[in-house]
């Protein structure tokens, strides 16, 4: 794990160091010292109020499978995932069964009602990307400023949405081919570990495993069914995104550029497709598609483009690093 983490952050260095050749270092050296940091430091307060809320949507739904646990202990925990996540190549693919067990190890909460209360607000708080992103295409396209560069990203960023609501349609709408699926692949990892360990067999068991799966059903209807704090949820989930877009804009003015919402929106809602780079967080790959679109739709200059992108991540993804790796040091040694 240590040295997948390595590489990953070694091929960051090295993306980012071709993006900064490619756009011109001097220009976005010049930019950096001539921003204005006052602003800037309204998009970090901007990308602390993205965090609360998506945290927030973590504890309306981990309070619903578990009342034991407290809203404080539940944001410690969400900051600590998000550190993993963002730590890791790939991590927002990977952290929820991981978070999960050590939701489980740390409180009276089963595994499945953690994935399922996890799995739930990840999903949610994924929503408003394409909420967001959607109404942006359709404004931009109204006004006729999508050029064709764009249309491999837009293609992309709609591909992405299908496999999402695939695979969110599957998990929730056909339980028995999941059942089906999960037994399988534990079976075949039974057999292995099975023989090693009488403790794994146990838990690898298939009518133990029926057992999970049983109660994460349980606790993902429990959700669903609680259309109130669904709302609540979902608003909170919106709440967030527009303060995880807003450092764009503001590092925009920071610069002296002024920039459309719709641009904003789109430009943050496409940046997602940069996490198919294998570096922690799409470190690099997200930080050149956002310069991408705000070279394509905002006409900036690439060295300025960059160098918002650059803020823009410096107040979500580095801010996120710091405050959930304080956290993930705390649960560490906690135990």
């Amino acid at each position: 794990m240590k040295r997948r983490i390595a590489l990953g952050f070694a091929l960051a260095v090295v993306l980012l160091t071709l993006l900064v050749s490619f756009v011109g270092s001097d220009d976005v050296v010049e930019n950096l010292l001539s921003a204005d940091y006052r602003i800037v430091a309204l998009g970090l307060a901007s990308g602390t109020l993205a965090l609360l809320f998506r945290g927030l949507v973590w504890v309306r739904f981990l309070s619903l499978v578990d009342d034991t646990a407290t809203r404080g202990r539940i944001g410690s925990i969400f900051l600590a995932a998000m550190f993993v996540k963002y730590a890791t190549p790939y991590g927002q693919v990977a952290t929820e069964p991981f978070v999960a067990y050590l939701v489980s190890r740390d409180s009276e909460m089963a595994y499945e009602d953690g994935l399922a209360g996890i799995l739930s607000a990840d999903l949610l708080n994924y929503v408003p990307y394409y909420t967001f992103g959607f109404l942006a295409i359709a404004s931009i396209m109204t006004a006729g400023t999508v050029g064709d560069d764009m249309l491999t990203y837009l293609t992309a960023f709609g591909g992405l949405f299908v496999v999402v609501i695939t695979l969110s349609y599957l998990v929730v709408r056909q339980p028995v081919l999941v059942y089906r699926i999960v037994l399988g692949i534990t079976a075949l990892v039974r057999r292995t570990l099975g023989q090693l360990s009488e403790k794994a067999a146990k838990a690898l068991a298939p009518d133990t495993i029926r057992e999970r799966l049983d109660g994460f059903y349980q606790s993902v209807e429990t959700i669903t069914s609680d259309r109130k704090n669904l709302a609540i949820a979902t608003i909170y989930a919106h709440l967030g995104m527009v303060f995880l877009m807003l450092p764009v804009y503001i590092g925009a003015v920071a610069l002296g550029y002024e920039i459309a919402f719709p641009v904003v929106a789109l430009v943050v809602a496409l940046g997602k497709l940069g996490s198919i780079v294998p570096a922690p967080g799409g470190l690099g790959g997200v930080e050149a598609v956002v310069t991408a679109g705000l070279t394509t739709l905002a006409q900036f200059d690439p060295p300025a483009a960059f160098t918002v992108a650059i803020i823009y991540r410096a107040c979500t993804y580095g801010l996120t690093l710091g405050l959930g790796g304080i956290c993930a040091i705390g649960i560490v040694f906690r135990k």
